[in-house]
């Protein structure tokens, strides 16, 4: 069973992932009803990306016995001023959760949870390579657009 510190920054975590899964959705849909499929088709990779880190997370808890809760998702907008703008926005919450995952890393070293720290740990590089991809599309799209 993990301990109870463990599962609520797991928790927190897998929850901000499942925000952010969904802004990014909404940034996706909203490019493609401007007629940016490619940039529309980048961004819903990263919502299918962090919707299934979310989903492991959740279970992951729940094999150790605990039932997660999930909190409720509120604010999420559906405009954007500009295509540019909006993928802007998707970096800003991609280094926001890059922030919480490396706080959730620390709970983990700082608790002696060794398991848990190496089973999540391929998501640090994870988000620098999403880092990367957003600041790439957001050169691309402004050189292009």
């Amino acid at each position: 069973m993990l301990k109870q510190k463990i599962t609520q920054a797991l928790t927190t975590y897998a929850g901000a992932l499942l925000w952010v899964a969904h802004y990014n959705l909404s940034i996706s849909l909203y490019l493609k009803s401007k007629g940016y499929d490619k940039l529309s088709t980048h961004i819903r990779s990263l919502y299918q990306k962090h919707l299934s880190h979310s989903v492991e997370i959740y279970d992951y808890i729940a094999k150790h016995g605990t039932i997660a809760q999930i909190s409720d998702m509120v604010d999420i907008p559906v405009t954007f001023d500009t295509p540019d703008g909006a993928v802007e926005r998707s970096l800003v919450q991609t280094l926001r959760l890059t922030d919480a995952l490396e706080s959730l890393m620390d709970i983990l070293l700082q608790s002696k949870d060794y398991t848990t720290y190496v089973t999540f740990q391929y998501l640090l590089r994870e988000q620098f390579e999403e880092e990367v991809l957003l600041s790439k599309l957001i050169d691309v799209s402004k050189n292009r657009y």
